[in-house]
């Protein structure tokens, strides 16, 4: 007992018994739950089974956790071990006489202490056979870690279970359910299981997947059951390889969505779109059926291919997008005081209902909007002069669109495979998964609506007047009916004033048709109601046409394989075999994801730094970048004369105050600026440096406010592709066009590399053209860029930036009358005609303040420059023969080279 340890817990007699046990099992059993009930972590140190050689024999060696000694290793990362080389030992045999296991505890001590609970204990916290299958059922339905460890301690209150351990399991799980297989091995294997209808394709030269899609065998059903509308769109932010998942649905006949199929695209390309709609045509049963109508956004290449693949399909354009579009646009045109009255005149030109009205109205818009052509130019250019009869009443009251005139059912269908994917780091497996349980839900609830719509009868349509249509159309159907024959009182029989919507557009009976059966005293005959609301089941039999049953005989293309087999030599056939087995056995495909294009390991670095790549959902659209830079500027424009009236309050010396000097502080980066131009500075207004600094700065002298950036970025990409000014680009970028286009274009938020930043002089020219503003820019070299496509305005708006540090863009608060640097060389090349008065105004009003050469300055008033007929330009009413570009030239010589 001497050389025993300061501590020294002795738990000897806990572990003493005469019992007997049958098995090896029972003898660990009780160990363990006495060393558990002890607070004692019993392992197996040693274990033997007799096999008839010599010093084999059944034996079980238990210790403590603690035994043994820890390993020191020079790879001197720190570490830490438990072991502390604990004396306790158990040995377990057989007894001579037959009766069973024996135990014999060898030393019952310890030489460290017993903790008072075992919560953390990396083994006592293992997860029994019981525990697993609990974890693995919670995980199977995307139960969250943290609620998994909470349902197994409700469940297993001795459970003492980490909420790591349930990570491991869960990780166990998946590569257990994935064994060898690469990803898209697997996933063709869930994808074959289930049942779907799939196509794929790979790069040329690779075997990385360009596309797949694929569509659920009752979706597929569902497809030929009701073929008329079909509603497309992409959505983003849904995997880590950041492929566009396009998505395809459609509606029943109780106005329930339904999935028709889903595609990961390499590119958002017409060729990409043609090969998904081609897989889509084959998906019909019968050759000659198609969509009707198909409704998506405007997007030119998804719309150039449904020309391409579905020719008799009418493409329908979604009127919110578009009237959030105008919305914004009104924004920036138009008044405030306007903007409403803007909007309403624009509503009544999109819901017109025939072509005379049509013209009426956008008169009418016209009119108001004489003073703002760049307001009707887009909406007309844009949307009315080639799209009308795609989204305007008077054109799509003809279609049959059964009431979708919006692609808000593909959005919600997004928004709900959003919600069950939880984030957009996981690979093409989990997304299907996804998919296939968000569509199990999807088929309930459209049986459900069929069963309802089937059996059960509202109160309202309980007259006899509805006697033929109860139990064999929809309620959607029947609910519509009810709400049009309220019209019948004032529409009579009169198809003038009925308009006969509901019958052009649902293939419903109409107020006048309703009026006339009312009228004659007799039930709405089944036959008037379209047979799409009359489909209340989805358990039937595709029809095939007669002509179609070719197209599934196999026997010609195997009888030419088997041809084609026997007259190739080995290598061909080799060659032959394996393009087969890819058929045969998708299982076994080469074929491998796209490269990743986020990061989906690691923990973020910054405090307080959200990764805005792992969420699922959508960026902000322009519409409401623009609200919000419109709710941004009313805000500020309040702030502004609050603070107006409160300094006119203090601007009222009292009496008793005294006058006190106080020192102002010099602004940030001012020393960076030339000499000259200091004392003309009031403020510099530092932005976040994140290699968006510049169009940061921008965005907040436009009023957006500085997090609105991508707005800008936008804009200014727009502007490049206008078509007003593509020929002057072309001029003025030559073959650095693209180069300036791949600058604007971002893949994710946050730091940006080099390339993608605000550089001079080109995004000069961009601002000014765009924002019809004068830019100038204080730096090396300092430079003023005027609009090179419009004339001199009085109330033109001044953009300082200033440029600091070699790589940083700030804002530069300047006083009036501040000296404008010299204007670009290019400015001057590839200017317009009407630009040539910037130039004049500037100057012009410069000389006629000051009397004198001297650095060209701006007070923000007006011009007193004019040009008069068969005259150069005069000053102050005197004549001048100096030409305009001349003279800029002789004032700008005054700015400091």
């Amino acid at each position: 007992m001497e050389n025993l340890p300061q501590i020294c817990v002795d738990t000897t007699d806990a572990f003493m018994t005469t019992e007997r046990f049958g098995t090896r099992e029972e003898v660990i059993r009780w160990i363990k739950e006495v060393g558990i009930n002890n607070k004692v972590t019993v392992i197996i140190s040693r274990s033997d089974t007799e096999t008839g050689k010599r010093e084999r024999s059944n034996k079980i060696i238990f210790g403590c956790d603690k035994c043994g000694k820890h390993k020191i290793s020079d790879s001197g990362t720190q570490s830490a071990s438990k072991k502390c080389g604990c004396p306790f030992k158990i040995r377990s045999t057989p007894a001579k006489d037959g009766s069973g296991w024996k135990i014999d505890v060898k030393c019952g001590l310890h030489n460290h202490g017993l903790p008072d609970r075992l919560e953390g204990h990396s083994f006592i916290g293992r997860l029994t056979t019981y525990e697993k299958q609990h974890v693995a059922d919670l995980a199977k339905r995307h139960v969250a870690p943290r609620h998994i460890l909470l349902s197994l301690q409700d469940n297993y209150p001795e459970n003492v279970t980490r909420i790591t351990q349930v990570y491991k399991h869960k990780s166990v799980i998946q590569k257990e359910i994935r064994g060898p297989r690469s990803e898209i091995q697997h996933l063709f294997k869930l994808i074959e299981d289930a049942g779907y209808v799939y196509w794929s394709r790979k790069k040329d030269d690779s075997e990385v997947v360009r596309e797949i899609f694929w569509a659920h065998p009752d979706s597929v059903k569902l497809l030929n059951i009701f073929p008329i509308v079909l509603v497309m769109d992409s959505t983003y932010k849904t995997n880590k390889y950041r492929q566009p998942l396009f998505e395809i649905v459609g509606m029943t006949s109780t106005e329930l969505t339904f999935a028709v199929g889903f595609a990961y695209m390499e590119s958002e390309q017409t060729e990409n779109f043609c090969w998904i709609l081609e897989k889509l045509k084959e998906l019909f049963v019968k050759k000659d059926m198609c969509p009707q109508v198909i409704l998506t956004d405007r997007d030119l290449a998804l719309m150039k291919a449904i020309e391409v693949v579905f020719p008799n399909s009418i493409n329908l354009l979604c009127r919110f997008h578009i009237n959030k579009n105008v919305g914004a646009k009104c924004k920036q045109h138009v008044v405030n005081d306007l903007q409403k009255t803007i909007d309403t005149l624009w509503m009544e030109v999109v819901w017109v209902s025939d072509e005379v009205e049509y013209g009426q109205r956008l008169h009418q818009l016209e009119q108001a909007c004489v003073d703002y052509s760049g307001f009707i130019n887009y909406v007309k250019d844009t949307w009315l002069t080639p799209h009308r009869h795609r989204f305007v009443g008077a054109w799509i009251n003809r279609v049959l669109h059964l009431g979708n005139t919006t692609t808000n059912r593909v959005e919600s269908a997004n928004w709900k495979l959003k919600q069950m994917l939880g984030n957009s780091i996981g690979d093409m497996v989990k997304c299907w998964e996804a998919m296939n349980n968000n569509l199990r839900l999807q088929l309930g609830n459209i049986r459900a609506s069929f069963q309802k719509s089937f059996y059960e009868g509202e109160h309202a349509r309980v007259s006899p007047f509805y006697g033929y249509l109860r139990g064999s159309v929809s309620r959607a159907a029947l609910r519509r009916i009810v709400e049009e024959l309220l019209r019948v009182d004032y529409v009579g029989t009169n198809r003038q004033i009925c308009g006969c919507t509901l019958r052009t557009s649902y293939e419903l009976p109409c107020a006048c048709e309703l009026g006339r059966y009312r009228l004659g005293g007799i039930p709405i005959p089944i036959d008037v109601v379209h047979v799409h609301w009359r489909k209340l089941t989805m358990e039937v039999e595709l029809e095939v046409g007669e002509d179609d049953g070719s197209e599934v005989d196999m026997t010609s293309a195997m009888d030419e394989l088997w041809r084609r087999f026997r007259s190739l030599d080995v290598i061909g056939k080799r060659a032959l075999k394996s393009r087969i087995c890819e058929l045969a056995y998708p299982t076994m495909t080469t074929l491998c994801p796209p490269p990743e294009k986020i990061k989906t390991k690691g923990g973020v670095k910054k405090k307080g730094k959200k990764p805005a790549d792992y969420d699922v959902y959508r960026d902000p659209s322009y519409h409401e970048y623009v609200d919000k830079a419109s709710q941004s500027s009313q805000r500020q424009s309040q702030s502004s004369q609050r603070q107006s009236q409160s300094s006119q309050r203090q601007s009222q010396p009292s009496q008793t105050s005294k006058k006190i000097k106080l020192s102002k502080k010099q602004p940030q980066f001012i020393l960076q600026f030339p000499n000259h131009i200091r004392s003309y500075i009031e403020d510099v207004v530092n932005v976040e440096s994140d290699g968006d600094c510049g169009f940061r700065v921008i965005a907040s002298l436009h009023g957006y406010g500085e997090d609105d950036w991508p707005m800008v970025r936008r804009e200014l990409g727009l502007e490049l592709i206008d078509k007003d000014r593509s020929t002057l680009y072309d001029k003025l970028f030559s073959n650095r066009l693209s180069v300036v286009r791949e600058s604007l274009m971002i893949e994710s938020f946050g730091s940006q590399p080099p390339e993608k930043w605000m550089s001079l002089p080109d995004m000069g020219y961009l601002i000014a053209n765009r924002y019809n503003v004068v830019l100038v820019c204080l730096g090396n070299p300092c430079m003023t860029f005027f609009p090179m496509t419009s004339s001199h305005s009085p109330n033109v708006s001044i953009y300082c930036i200033g440029f600091v540090d070699r790589n940083h863009w700030v804002q530069v608060n300047m006083k009036e009358g501040f000296p404008l640097p010299p204007v670009t060389l290019d400015w001057k090349k590839f200017r317009s005609h009407i630009a040539t008065t910037w130039m004049l105004g500037f100057a012009g009003h410069t000389r006629a303040q000051s009397g004198s050469d001297g650095p060209t300055s701006y007070t923000g008033t007006g011009t007193s420059l004019g040009v008069h007929d068969g005259e150069g330009p005069t000053v102050d009413g005197k004549h001048n023969n100096t030409t305009p570009d001349n003279r800029l030239l002789y004032q700008m010589e005054w700015w400091p080279r």
